[in-house]
């Protein structure tokens, strides 16, 4: 165990996870780890997102009785992090920018749509109200 004492939760919990080897759900995670719900399933995203990092698997079930579907997870490795202390890069299908190095983005902000015409609205609201009354 001293030798995870400085990893974060979600290397932690992924551990665990290995350790069961069996589909593990949210609420596995929650009892064995004591957290609250939402911090579990947070985990659990950040497990399956971590693929430079942990091999895993990710299924999605129905609820027996109907309505939603629960997320359970399969953890098959976890990766040793590279020499110099940071997680292996991973090499894939990524798109490419089409930018140059350095060029800041185009048109990134989104903005109001109507901004500086505060009265448009007013005036909309005015017309509809007066063609209600006639």
């Amino acid at each position: 165990m001293e030798e995870w004492a400085g990893d974060p939760l979600y290397l932690l919990v992924a551990r665990w996870c290995m350790q069961q080897q069996r589909w593990v759900t949210r609420r596995d995670i929650e009892t064995a780890f004591h957290l609250q719900s939402r911090r579990a399933a947070f985990q659990m995203t950040y497990i399956s997102r971590k693929k430079a990092r942990i091999v895993c698997r990710t299924r999605y079930c129905n609820n027996e009785c109907g309505g939603r579907q629960y997320t359970e997870i399969r953890v098959k490795d976890i990766l040793p992090p590279d020499g110099d202390g940071k997680p292996p890069v991973m090499r894939g299908a990524r798109k490419k920018s089409g930018r140059r190095q350095g060029e800041m983005p185009h048109h990134r902000q989104v903005g109001n749509g109507i901004s500086g015409h505060g009265c448009l609205w007013e005036n909309l609201l005015k017309r509809a109200r007066r063609d209600g009354d006639e």
